[in-house]
């Protein structure tokens, strides 16, 4: 009896040892669906390994490896994919961009690229003839380099529209162009105070309002407009996922969710009906004139929100605005206003005590900030979190990062921040010109959106586009950009934004993948190419590793394959 049980033990260590030897792939595994074999595989893994091929069962990867390697996984039913040795990457991941406001661009009034009255009118006049039955009329996309500092008049839109209201959003969403019947129907006269956090902007010479509101004076004209019904967010949702698959991008960060809101139904409702083809994490609005009272509405609202692909693990919190319109919050007085700072949008304490609780309930917090003041408030606030429940993995966001001082930068290691700038705007454009440069000042301007030395320090950096701010929203064009800090077609070597802060395109491609995976705290599910994780990759016609610099933004993804299902595939149509 006991040479038997001897005996059985020694084959069961000896059957354990050969499974997990691999001595058979096809019997662990089965055959893969699907083979890509024959590329230049780039990982992103920790040792940023190249490979030749890869097999995908089901939603994951079985197989990260050789040619030969993978001919163990192809049976008579296997999809296989001659990649003729093009580049394959995880798919992207865009860390903070606004998905649910992609109605706005798709069906609304759109005035990107539009830089004169004329143009703008007459794109005005076009929508409106095509929709002849508008009871109101709301756009987006006008730039604030096309106008003067009290933004685009009244006048310009009362010319070609009196009869209904009429809100446009700024191309960066923190202005609202309103003409005399909105005015009008919201009370706003020329001796209406700005809300606290907002401006109405005033005609230096009569007083008058000019129709330009900013931050959260556009709260005044907001009950004239009605919400986006359910439909129209999934018509917006779907026409942004289309265009986003294209791009590679298989997971996003909606940076501004409200609670119980038809924009969270209308997500749910895609994930319910499997017409979600990419993952979205999402983070919940903290109102700053509120107290701690809002955080169980927000633990509610979270738990409600647990699907494989749509959930809302983190809290959304605004320190500033913006700097055209001279409210983000500065360490120096901005140039052309040497009396403004621009204005912090909360009281410490309660920004400690916020951020405390968020924390100790489990909260990833976001925060917009534009200023080094507003970013070195910030951190403190994260640092009181930590004081208070001790050294977590709580991977607290910080986005936009326009300016931030040097001491800043190690903090946020040394805190466990996680960086999210939009590297698309690393360049000497309009803005930096028209605005930045006078607003700021030459130093300053020359000083923006530090990368590298996030890098340098340790920091986890995330990419992202800030989307529909950014459009396109298109990767490469970003990647390209942050190693070049240069408008695509410009090769003058003084036109560098803060040339020191230049990334390498493995710095890049990690923002936009690993890293972006680390933000959403996902590195275990996605953002780079290893056996177990989701199966979530890009096909491109050109090798970024083999091309000059200045073609990045050129290279086309020709394939998207999310949780192993061809998303999106190149045509003629597509392009």
């Amino acid at each position: 009896m006991s040479k038997f049980i001897i005996h059985r033990s020694a084959l069961l260590i000896l059957a354990g040892l050969l499974l997990f030897s691999g001595c058979n792939s096809k019997t662990a595994n089965g055959p893969a669906d699907l083979v890509l074999r024959n590329g230049f595989i780039y990982t992103v893994d920790s040792l940023s390994t190249k490979v030749e091929a890869v097999a995908i069962k089901g939603s994951e990867f079985i197989y990260v490896g050789s040619n030969s390697g993978v001919e163990d996984y192809i049976g008579k039913d296997t999809k296989v994919i001659d990649l003729e040795n093009k580049l394959v990457l995880p798919g992207f991941i865009d860390s903070h961009c606004h998905t649910v406001s992609a109605y706005k661009q798709f069906y609304e009034l759109n005035l990107y690229g539009l830089t004169s009255v004329k143009a703008i009118q007459e794109q005005i006049k076009k929508f409106r003839s095509a929709n002849p039955d508008l009871k109101y009329l709301k756009g987006r996309g006008w730039s604030n380099t096309n106008f003067p500092k009290t933004g685009p008049d009244k006048k310009i839109l009362d010319e070609i529209v009196r009869d209904i209201p009429v809100a446009l959003s700024s191309e960066d969403g923190h202005s609202k162009w309103v003409n005399s019947k909105t005015l009008e129907l919201a009370g706003i006269t020329r001796s209406t105070k700005s809300p606290a956090g907002g401006v109405i902007e005033h005609d230096p010479i009569t007083g008058e309002p000019t129709g330009t509101l900013r931050e959260n004076a556009a709260d005044l004209v907001a009950d004239i407009f009605s919400d986006y019904s359910v439909t129209q967010l999934i018509m917006g949702l779907e026409a942004y996922q289309k265009m986003a698959l294209a791009f590679g991008i298989t997971t996003a960060h909606d940076a501004y969710l409200d609670s119980w809101s038809n924009e969270i139904t209308a997500y749910d409702s895609l994930e319910r009906s499997n017409q979600l083809s990419m993952r979205i994490r999402a983070s919940l609005y903290v109102d700053p004139e509120k107290g701690l009272e809002q955080i169980e509405p927000l633990i509610k609202e979270r738990a409600r929100n647990k699907g494989e692909l749509f959930q809302t693990p983190a809290a959304k919190i605004f320190v500033d605005g913006v700097v055209e319109g001279s409210t983000a919050y500065l360490k120096e007085p901005y140039k052309h206003l040497p009396n403004s700072r621009g204005e912090f949008l909360w009281d410490m304490d309660k920004l400690n005590a916020m951020c405390a609780e968020l924390n100790k309930n489990g909260f990833q917090i976001h925060v917009h900030s534009i200023g080094d003041a507003a970013t070195a408030k910030t951190l403190d606030a994260f640092a009181y979190s930590m004081d208070k429940n001790g050294k977590h993995d709580f991977r607290n966001m910080i986005t936009h990062l326009q300016l931030v001082s040097p001491e800043d930068i190690i903090r946020f290691h040394d805190l466990g921040v996680v960086a999210l700038p939009q590297p698309y705007w690393f360049t000497k454009d309009q803005y930096y010109y028209i605005i930045q440069v006078p607003y700021l000042g030459q130093k300053r301007a020359d000083e923006e959106y530090p990368m590298g030395s996030f890098f340098k320090a340790g920091v986890v950096s995330a990419s992202s586009s800030d989307y529909p701010v950014t459009v396109p929203c298109n990767p490469l064009i970003a990647i390209q950009t942050g190693i070049t800090r240069l408008l695509p077609g410009v090769t003058d070597s003084t036109e560098i934004l803060f040339p020191q802060e230049r990334v390498t395109l493995e710095e890049m491609i990690r923002s936009f993948t690993i890293n972006g995976a680390y933000a959403n705290f996902q590195e275990n599910v996605t953002g780079s190419i290893e056996k177990g994780k989701s199966a979530d990759l890009i096909v491109l016609d050109k090798n970024l590793f083999d091309i000059p610099v200045d073609q990045i933004n050129a290279a086309r993804v020709l394939r998207t394959i999310f949780m192993g299902k061809e998303v999106f595939l190149f045509s003629s149509e597509s392009n």
